[in-house]
């Protein structure tokens, strides 16, 4: 039954692999939108515009986030399943034991403190060139 647990674990990691990597790509569209919006005449741009992209931003930087949470809780889950199996009185592994004491927690950013920083600084990234000149 461990077994069936890791591979699932593992299975489960290659949606979180193209949650990131697609969120990646989204930020570097909404930061390249950003950076050709502040290349326009200052009469072409328009608080409309600006509000738009600044939505556009901030639902990437949402959706990296829903990403994240829901990559964790593929760690989260597994841990669980190896802690219940261990309940159950079904001997496990040293290794599931670690992965469960390690990775029970609720998925959060607090649990990726990296990850804040990378959410926060994307979000600028892209803020800066829509609300500030060259």
């Amino acid at each position: 039954m461990e077994m069936e647990i890791w591979n699932v674990w593992a299975t489960n990691r290659i949606p979180g692999a193209i949650g990131g990597l697609s969120t990646i790509i989204a930020i570097w569209v909404a930061a390249r939108f950003a950076s050709v919006a502040s290349e326009q005449s200052e009469e072409n741009k328009t608080l409309a515009g600006k509000i738009l992209l600044t939505l556009f931003g901030g639902s990437v930087i949402a959706w990296g986030v829903q990403n994240n949470l829901f990559a964790q809780g593929n760690w989260t889950a597994a841990a669980r399943g190896f802690n219940n199996l261990k309940e159950s009185g079904v001997e496990i592994s040293a290794g599931a034991e670690r992965f469960a004491e390690m990775y029970a927690a609720e998925p959060s950013l607090m649990n990726q403190p990296v990850a804040i920083v990378f959410f926060v600084t994307a979000f600028l990234i892209i803020l800066y060139p829509i609300w500030f000149k060259k």
